[in-house]
């Protein structure tokens, strides 16, 4: 209870608290979550934009496998997806496109389960590129399928920080657990943060995330870090029929707001060096050498 209420303040803190400054850091986030429908990747999107309106310079990468909607999301189509540059070997270069507030991104287009297949000379095709475009960014967004399988680790071990997707349903967080559980049993260090979806209030978010805090602390020995709760809104639905990002359309909306706090919450924790997209490289490579693949 005692930290409960802990959180409960500090989110009122927060919220009380005009932007902060920050100094410029680099990043790279794999936003994962239990199950589908639970908002990941409406988060990924708006978060990647509220990051950009703070001055960062932002690229979205969707690796939703048979889900990718990005694109969908902002409203806008791509010549060029992720599909063209694993089977046509594209330049990074040429696959990203701009989207709104200056965010760079790559759509996941169709047939993306490509991405699991590749052989050693495509793999490293990609790996080549990616790290080409890496250290141009303050911040690099995976947004994952959802579930966790095998064939996803990679990407999301070599991330430096871990973003999980989970809603305040029983069954939302019994999923939440269970990918938590599937990276904690690879024995990596893990760096994980928990955003709450679709929260009725503050209390209904604190009280879900305490929840998963609790089981993963005792059962798997993992620290969670709690990133915020985002409320239950029907603009969402509005802005996904107008395929525009509800932190545009509806800028001054609690929903909004409550996405600019997630941003914050990212901003004060980034501990970057000047190595770490190249460290990202290093381990993500490190699969490959040991024979595993995506």
């Amino acid at each position: 209870m005692d930290q409960a209420e802990s959180l409960r303040k500090r989110m009122e803190l927060r919220l009380a608290e005009p932007p902060a400054v920050y100094q410029k850091k680099a990043k790279t986030l794999a936003v994962i979550s239990g199950k589908g429908g639970v908002g990941k990747s409406n988060l990924s999107l708006n978060t990647a934009l509220a990051l950009s309106k703070k001055g960062k310079n932002v690229l979205l990468i969707d690796l939703d496998v048979g889900m990718g909607n990005i694109d969908i999301l902002i409203g806008r189509q791509t010549l060029y997806t992720m599909v063209d540059v694993l089977n046509q070997k594209l330049p990074f270069d040429r696959a990203v496109s701009t989207g709104p507030e200056g965010i760079q991104y790559i759509s996941g287009g169709t047939g993306l389960n490509a991405m699991f297949e590749l052989n050693r000379e495509n793999w490293s095709f990609f790996l080549k590129e990616l790290a080409s475009v890496l250290g141009n960014f303050d911040y690099v967004l995976f947004d994952m399928g959802a579930g966790l399988s095998k064939n996803q680790l990679p990407f999301v071990l070599s991330a430096d920080e871990i973003l999980v997707v989970t809603t305040p349903e029983p069954t939302s967080i019994m999923d939440a657990y269970s990918a938590i559980k599937h990276l904690a049993l690879t024995g990596q260090k893990l760096k994980i943060k928990v955003i709450v979806n679709r929260c009725t209030n503050q209390k209904d978010g604190i009280s879900a995330f305490m929840r998963l805090s609790g089981t993963v602390n005792a059962f798997l020995q993992q620290k969670l870090a709690y990133a915020g709760p985002v409320p239950e809104d029907p603009l969402v639905s509005k802005a996904v029929v107008e395929q525009q990002p509800f932190l545009l359309k509806y800028p001054r909306s609690k929903l909004s707001r409550a996405v600019y706090l997630l941003a914050d919450s990212l901003l004060e924790d980034g501990r970057a060096h000047s190595d770490e997209n190249r460290s990202f490289i290093d381990k993500l490579s490190s699969f490959l050498r040991r024979g595993n693949t995506l």
